[in-house]
């Protein structure tokens, strides 16, 4: 049921689904109940059964790299790739932006390496503030990187984005035309489309990978959360105030042949021309075998693509967590 991608010019084969591991579930250790770790490890097992073969993680999600690293003992490495955070610059309250050194970074990876239990991530994604010294960061923390690389121990660059603030993707719209990164992690959705407009032609055009975050998240799964969204929008006089926040998407809901806001908000993103996966973090089988079959009833019909372009399309602002 599920289907496969070109990663870009990676040559990777990646689902359209990916599995995430941050969120507010942190593949379960944050949920409500929290996983215990042999429950974690069936998730993974059951998500690999069900195609899905690209799994994103991070160094400061908790235990996640540890945790899908002992999942993964005994699985064929051919069945799985993974793509993790390697921090470049972190934004400090009192000092403003700290540049990591290039010993921090190669411990960054070696450390990942340890926990994923694996010989080389397929995919190192940036993590960086925009406020941070962009030149220094690509001159000279890059090359780091580049040489990890040669060394075997990363297969491919990236670079992810602080969607909680750059929701004009400032950060990406500087780093993808360096022609130095082979994916991105953007935040897109059927409420920020911005990347539309910002990073996907670029990447359309030189081939680069695109790992959709923000798909869904909480705002299109609760809906008292999406209308505040809306009114804080109208007060800031970014949307019609002629939009119900109570039913911004209510011609959506009244088409029979669409579920749920959640399974709109997924077919809206990955039928997208630009996206390549959308990282999903659900922490049951029966929620992501739902997005699967979500995903694979194909686009949206294109008069409710439009329909949402022209409502939203305008929005550049970090909404949509």
């Amino acid at each position: 049921m599920i289907s496969y991608r070109p990663l870009g010019r990676t040559g990777l084969k990646v689902s359209t689904l990916s599995m995430g591991s941050g969120g507010y579930n942190r593949l379960g250790q944050t949920s409500d109940p929290p996983l215990t770790e042999p429950e974690m490890h069936r998730l993974v097992h059951g998500v690999l059964d069900l195609g899905i073969n690209l799994f994103d993680t991070s160094p400061g999600y908790l235990e996640a790299e540890a945790i899908l690293g002992r999942a993964f003992r005994g699985i064929p490495r051919d069945r799985y790739y993974v793509a993790t955070r390697v921090v470049l610059s972190q934004f400090d309250e009192a000092s403003g932006p700290v540049l990591m050194t290039s010993e921090q970074i190669t411990e960054s990876i070696e450390t990942s390496l340890r926990r994923l239990g694996v010989d080389e991530i397929d995919v190192a994604l940036i993590a960086a503030t925009e406020k941070a010294d962009f030149d220094y960061m690509i001159n000279e923390l890059f090359p780091v990187l580049e040489r990890l690389c040669r060394q075997g121990k990363i297969r491919f660059l990236g670079s992810s984005e602080t969607a909680l603030t750059d929701g004009a993707h400032a950060w990406l719209q500087a780093a993808v035309p360096t022609g130095k990164l082979d994916v991105v992690m953007i935040a897109y959705s059927m409420l920020n489309q911005s990347a539309r407009h910002t990073v996907f032609p670029y990447c359309l055009e030189h081939d680069v990978g695109v790992m959709n975050i923000f798909s869904v998240r909480n705002i299109f799964k609760d809906p008292a959360r999406l209308a505040a969204t809306i009114e804080e929008l109208q007060d800031q006089e970014l949307l019609d105030e002629s939009i119900d926040p109570r039913s911004p998407y209510d011609f959506l809901l009244e088409d029979p042949d669409i579920a749920s806001l959640v399974e709109a908000a997924y077919r809206f993103v990955v039928y997208t021309e630009g996206v390549t996966t959308a990282v999903c973090s659900a922490v049951t089988l029966d929620k992501i075998e739902q997005n699967i079959r979500s995903v694979a009833r194909g686009p949206l019909p294109e008069m409710h693509v439009k329909r949402i372009r022209q409502l939203f399309g305008h929005i550049s602002e970090p909404v949509g967590n």
